[in-house]
C-alpha cells in the first residue's frame, strides 16, 4: 500500500499563521489611531495659533484686550491677552494665550507680541 502524502498545511501551522496575523494587525491599528490622534492634536494647535496671530494683529488695530470667547474650526475658544509695559515707552508687550473653552487647563497656543504704544490726544 502506498502513502498518501498531503502538501496542505496542519492545523498547527494555520493557527500560528493566525497568531501572527493578528497579533500584526492589532499593532498596524494601535499605530493608525495614534497617528491619527497627533494629526488631531496638530490640528488644534494650529487653530489656536491663527487665532492667536489674529487676535494680535486686533490689538494692533486698536480693538479691547479683554477675554474674547470665540468659534473656530467647529470649537469653542478662550482667547487672553495680558499688555504689560516694556523698558521702550513706545512698545507695549501683548502676551496672548489661546485654551478651549472645553478644556480651560490645556493652553495649545502662547504668543508674545509687541504693539505701539496708543498716542495720548490723537
Amino acid at each position: 500500500m502506498k502513502r498518501r502524502t498531503d502538501n496542505g498545511f496542519s492545523l498547527v501551522e494555520v493557527l500560528v499563521a493566525l497568531a501572527v496575523l493578528a497579533v500584526s494587525a492589532s499593532v498596524l491599528l494601535a499605530s493608525a489611531e495614534t497617528h491619527t490622534r497627533s494629526v488631531n492634536g496638530l490640528s488644534d494647535r494650529l487653530l489656536a495659533r491663527w487665532i492667536a496671530q489674529n487676535h494680535l494683529v486686533g490689538l494692533s488695530l486698536g480693538h479691547p484686550s479683554e477675554p474674547v470667547v470665540l468659534s473656530m474650526g467647529g470649537m469653542e475658544w478662550r482667547v487672553i491677552s495680558d499688555l504689560s509695559a516694556t523698558l521702550d515707552p513706545d512698545l507695549v508687550r501683548a502676551d496672548i494665550t489661546v485654551t478651549p473653552v472645553s478644556s480651560p487647563t490645556a493652553i495649545l497656543a502662547r504668543l508674545t507680541g509687541f504693539l505701539d504704544r496708543p498716542e495720548v490726544g490723537t
